[in-house]
């Protein structure tokens, strides 16, 4: 009795480690292309120059092109409502007057020095790095009419 009991458990043990190398066995290759040839797979990234080696001077800046300001409302849609519609953690609501009340008696020039800074749960630029200072100002006239 003892003996076939043992004989059942080694086979589902063996089972046991036989599926588990089967499903774990696909997991290895995840994300690897065997038809890369070694020379490839250890190229390097970039490249470096000792001085001299080139003439940094034939070498162009990126030629930075100006952008179309957004408008107050794009800023809004974009950024401001996740959080100014609902007035997550007490954030004023768009168009609620008695929310920006307060807030605008300050003057509209602390109320974008605030939105560039942050303040309480609200980070500094609302999460809108690429907003110039002008583009924030849009967006507060936008929620405060």
């Amino acid at each position: 009795m003892y003996f076939k009991n043992s004989v059942a458990a080694i086979i589902v043990i063996f089972a046991i480690i036989f599926g588990a190398k089967t499903f774990f066995s696909g997991l290895i290759h995840v994300g690897y292309d065997d038809n890369l040839t070694l020379a490839e797979r250890i190229q390097p990234f970039g490249q470096v120059y000792l001085e001299g080696d080139i003439d940094v001077n034939a070498i162009k800046a990126p030629v930075k092109t100006a952008t179309k300001a957004r408008s107050g409302e794009q800023i809004y849609t974009t950024t401001c409502a996740s959080c100014h519609s609902v007035g997550v953690l007490g954030a004023p609501k768009f168009g609620n007057k008695a929310d920006w009340a307060p807030r605008v008696k300050r003057g509209i020039a602390d109320l974008v020095k605030v939105a560039i800074t942050g303040t309480g749960a609200m980070p500094p630029r609302g999460t809108c790095m690429d907003c110039s200072d002008d583009e924030l100002k849009a967006a507060i006239d936008h929620m405060t009419k």
